[in-house]
Parts: structure tokens; sequence; C-alpha cells
């Protein structure tokens, strides 16, 4: 299997005991961009496994760390990512996507004593990442907890049925009865996310903080959601009938089937749209595979897009290039439903590089304390102190 392979050459890698052949095979299948889901979950089962099993062994770390360089030709191990390929093998050795510098495999997991995860008492607690939390409001006003909520079926309005499915996520399936048109809400809190599968059959990934309104079935001539904050979508094919995202800031998103993701939130000076396959129109402009369309004050620049940069939120890491230290704090912010204060100017740093979601919020702050940046955590405020 392919998990298996990988899984095989990825230990290999690790332990610098790979031939010649082996390496090439390896380099391969991380060129493959389909196995991009496959390396990060084996990546964080491996971080999961050195966290329980054997010593911290600096020299060891530091020497495969140092055979990646030679192979890389010196590059630096994590650098500003333009693609998932260029971090691959760095990641492997980091055991995380670190955000500033290196970090050695499973250093982030060492067992430490409590006064050394207290950080100098700077760290007073510390705050789990989010996860699948989302409440529903059908078009009666009642309001479901998806959370809590039992697998199976959570209503019915009108034709179409709702449900729970054992993977977590809400599906309406639209039983050809519908002639009723009905708005639902789903809402995600901060701390958030979830995912969704409309009654066409398209597919949504909310990101933290968003809320998407949507109706119960499709009965007009386009298919209208509405969307504040960020969604990913691959839309069900349908060239008769248009799929039309109407975000935040007046960005209005027209596709007819097609993956692009939209981060469109209240407050933000713009809005982004991304497209991964396909072609959408945005604001009636044209836009093409692994463009990025940016809507500020009404106007409307398009640009070569980071593809994996913008999703990848929905594949379960932080990924910055270049981006100042507000723009980390927020996402941060969104992630850990935390509020963070400022008692210095850091305006001047910038960050790039990705590091896994899953992570606690103090294994991120240590990361990017590895910068001239130094951070409070009390309860569900970080303070930014340096």
């Amino acid at each position: 299997m392919q998990e298996d392979k990988l899984r095989h050459l990825l230990g290999l890698h690790l332990h610098g005991r790979m031939s010649a052949a082996e390496t090439e095979e390896l380099h391969a299948l991380l060129q493959d961009e389909g196995n991009e889901a496959l390396f990060i979950a084996l990546l964080t089962d491996m971080m999961n496994a050195s966290a329980g099993g054997g010593e911290y062994d600096p020299e060891r770390w530091e020497a495969v760390r140092q055979r990646i360089l030679d192979a890389d030709g010196g590059a630096p191990v994590v650098p500003m990512r333009r693609s998932w390929k260029k971090w691959a093998v760095a990641a492997v050795v980091t055991g995380l996507l670190a955000v500033a510098g290196w970090q050695y495999f499973g250093l982030q997991r060492e067992k430490l004593p409590p006064a050394a995860v207290s950080m100098d008492g700077r760290y007073k607690n510390d705050v789990p990442p989010g996860g699948n939390h989302a409440s529903l409001m059908l078009a009666n006003g009642q309001v479901i907890v998806l959370d809590t909520a039992a697998d199976g079926q959570l209503a019915q309005q009108g034709g179409t049925r709702i449900s729970k499915t054992q993977s977590g996520e809400v599906a309406y399936e639209d039983e050809g009865s519908n002639k009723v048109f009905a708005w639902n809400t789903l809402t995600t809190p901060r701390g958030g996310q979830f995912r969704l599968t409309l009654p066409d059959g398209t597919a949504v990934w909310l990101n933290a903080a968003s809320v998407l309104r949507f109706p119960t079935a499709f009965l007009d001539s386009e298919r209208v959601v509405e969307l504040t904050g960020e969604a990913y979508f691959e839309v069900a094919r349908n060239a008769s009938k248009p799929f039309v995202v109407k975000a935040a800031g007046g960005t209005d998103v027209k596709v007819t089937g097609t993956h692009f993701n939209v981060s469109a939130y209240e407050g933000e000076p713009s809005q982004t749209v991304t497209l991964l396959e396909g072609a959408v129109t945005v604001n009636r402009q044209q836009l093409g595979p692994g463009q990025q369309a940016v809507s500020q004050n009404g106007r409307i620049r398009i640009s070569p897009a980071d593809v994996e940069q913008a999703v990848a939120w929905k594949n379960g890491y932080f990924s910055f290039s270049d981006a100042g230290i507000k723009t980390v704090m927020k996402e941060l912010e969104r992630w850990y439903d935390v509020k963070v204060k400022y008692e210095t100017d850091a305006a001047d740093l910038r960050f790039g590089g990705g590091m896994q979601r899953s992570l606690p919020l103090t294994s991120v702050l240590k990361i990017l304390e590895r910068y001239q940046v130094k951070f409070k955590v009390e309860g569900r405020v970080i303070t930014v102190i340096q």
C-alpha cells in the first residue's frame, strides 16, 4: 500500500539508512501532491510515537538535519513555503512545520517539569487547539449543537433530510419533493471548524468564526449561498444551474463546478478567492486555476496564488509567507479562541513557514519565540511583551 511504503521510507530517511534508490523513490512520492494529506497524517503519527518512546538525543537529530541540508544544497530547512513539495522533507526532520527556524523532531513533546513548561512564569496555563464545533439553525429557528448531536437523522426540512454522518459532518439529502424555499445557517465559533454537504452534493469546509447561510433545496436558476468568514468549496457540477457564493464585503463568486477557497471575514480590509480547479468569476472577472483574486474597496487584483497556503487550514496546519505578526496572531485568535494584546511594537516581525493546527497554544508560541518576540499567557489572553 502507498501508506505503508511512505511510512517505511520516511522511517529510513529519519534514521539515515536510505539507499540511493530508496531516496529517489521517497522524493518521487513527495513530489506527488496527491500524497500531501497522507504525508501529514503519517508525520503526525510519527510525532506522537516519538513523544512516547526513547530519549531525546540532540546530536542524533542534528546529524539527520545536516544530511537533509547537504542533500538540499544548503537551503534553509524550513524556507518561506511556496509548495508542499519544498517543505515536505524538512518537515520530516522538524516534526512539525516550524514558523521560526527549525525544531528537533520530538522536542516539542519532551516530558518537561512544570517549571520548564511555565516559561519562567509567563505561561500560566495552556489552551487546547480548536476542533469540530458548530451549530446549525433550521428555518423554524431551532438550533442544533452539532458537537453533541448523535449520528443519524437530525431533522426533516420539507423534502430534505438532514443527517450527521459517522465521520462527524452534516449532510443534506434532497429527496426530490421540495417545493418550499427555506434557509438554514451553519455557524462555527472561534476554535471551531466543520464540514457540510449541501443538497446538490457540494462539499463545504467551514473555518473558525464563520457563518454559511444556504437553502435546504436549490429551486432557483442559481445555487446561491451566503458566507461570512472562510470556507473551501468543492462544487458539484451543474452547467445549467451556476453556484454562487455571496461573501462578506460584496464579493460574489460564480461557478458551475470547481474547487476554490473564499476568505471574507468581517472587519478585514480585503477578501480573497483562491482557485484550485476549474474556473470562476469574481465580481465578473475571470479567474483561472492557480490564481487568486483579492478584493479591496471595490477593486479586484488578480495574481498567481500560493494554493497550498490558501487551503492549509483545511488540511490541518497554519501556513504563512512573509506574514506580519498581527496576521499570525489573528489566526491564532480564531483557532484557539483567545484574545491578543500588545505591550510592544513588533510590527517589523515577519514569519514564513507553517505548523500543525493540532498543537496546543504554548507549543505554537514557543516556536514563535525563536524570533525576537516573547509572550505571556493568562487564561485566554495572549500578551505580546517583547
